[in-house]
């Protein structure tokens, strides 16, 4: 196991170390349309501690492969090393701006981002050796960049000040995603958890619901929420109620709709799976002592499978994040708004302000769901 680690995380710890040297830690623009330039990094005290710290961290992380009773040494050493190169990069944008140019940007330059990914997999391969699971310290990394944010180390990055003059659309399109993935998850779960219950008895109703869960996962997601859009615009038309109540065929409907059609499948499996946990002698004895059906379901099953069945939603979850992205192209509004203007005019600090709200929303979810699911004895 020793030698699997070192063998994994040995070249990540290198080239997460080398990166930046190779293809730039910071680069330059006079102003937001212009493409920037590589510039070295600034040699102040400020700068050159966090260097260090970051090199420290990488040293550490290789050293971490190597040594035995590591335990979370190694996720630490790799979670440190991408906070202390994020306060580089702040540090040294501050810097590296020319003073009396309000209009000039400073960004990660390719060196830097890809250290940050080759952090990001080290991090996720330590924990998978492990045994466990990245969620926990990337979310760290998130909270950690947060911080650094907060207290103003980062105010000089381009990200930073795209974020700055885009706070009030930002938070519109936050509250959105949340909305359309929350309520995408919940509709999937009105939907498959009554069927994954009468599927137990019925194994034609089994192979119907999963054959067409399954039949929607070939379908585009565009090319599924563009078959929505005719259908859901006819019922508006149909029922002034329902079109006051803001179902239509552009807007939230058809992406909520479109995203928990995709969430069925794993939702459905994973509930089936959890449901068919409990031993069948166990349920026998359940039925033998007089217990109902609705009895056995919610003394034995449930208790039993919930692990499984909190796995499943954990899945759907982070899928329903991932998808939620894709609203803005039927008008649901959404983080993808942001992300696809961005794309639209080239700007890559546009569709990483898109991006990086979307990557925490995912780990966020993860993390609460893993942290529940860690309570339940089933779950062990």
């Amino acid at each position: 196991m020793r030698r699997a680690h070192a063998l994994a995380l040995t070249p990540l710890a290198l080239m997460a170390m080398l990166a930046p040297w190779w293809l730039g830690w910071i680069a330059v623009a006079p102003n937001r349309l212009l493409s920037p330039r590589l510039a070295a990094l600034p040699d102040t005290e400020p700068v050159t501690l966090a260097w260090a710290a970051f090199h420290v961290a990488c040293l550490a992380l290789l050293l971490a492969a190597w040594l035995p009773h590591r335990r979370r040494f190694e996720e630490v050493a790799a979670v440190a090393a991408m906070l202390a190169l994020v306060a580089t990069l702040g540090l040294g944008a501050s810097a590296a701006l020319p003073e009396g140019a309000p209009l000039a940007r400073a960004a990660p330059a390719a060196g830097a981002w890809v250290a940050l990914l080759v952090l990001a997999l080290a991090t996720a391969v330590a924990a998978t050796l492990r045994g466990g699971t990245p969620t926990i310290p990337l979310l760290a990394a998130v909270v950690g960049t947060g911080l650094l944010g907060w207290a103003g180390l980062l105010d000089s990055l381009s990200l930073v000040r795209e974020a700055t003059g885009r706070a009030a659309e930002l938070r519109a399109a936050l509250g959105g995603h949340l909305f359309l993935s929350t309520s995408a998850l919940l509709l999937a779960l009105v939907v498959a958890l009554p069927l994954s219950v009468l599927a137990l008895a019925r194994p034609g109703v089994e192979a119907g619901f999963l054959g067409a869960a399954s039949g929607v996962q070939v379908i585009p997601s565009i090319a599924l929420f563009g078959l929505l859009i005719a259908p859901l615009a006819a019922l508006a038309s149909s029922f002034p109620a329902l079109r006051e109540m803001g179902l239509g065929g552009i807007g939230p409907a058809p992406a909520v709709i479109g995203i928990a059609a995709y969430l069925l499948l794993p939702l459905g499996r994973g509930l089936l799976a959890g449901l068919r946990v409990a031993p069948a002698d166990l349920l026998e004895a359940a039925r033998g002592q007089g217990l109902s059906p609705r009895q056995v379901l919610w003394g034995v099953r449930v208790p039993l499978g919930a692990g499984v069945m909190l796995g499943a939603l954990r899945l759907a979850a982070v899928q329903a994040v991932g998808l939620a992205t894709l609203a803005a192209l039927v008008g649901g509004g959404g983080l993808g708004t942001i992300v696809f203007q961005g794309v639209g005019q080239l700007a890559s600090d546009l569709i990483l302000l898109g991006v990086l709200p979307i990557l925490a929303l995912s780990l966020a979810a993860d993390a609460a769901l893993a942290a529940l699911s860690r309570l339940l004895p089933s779950a062990a």
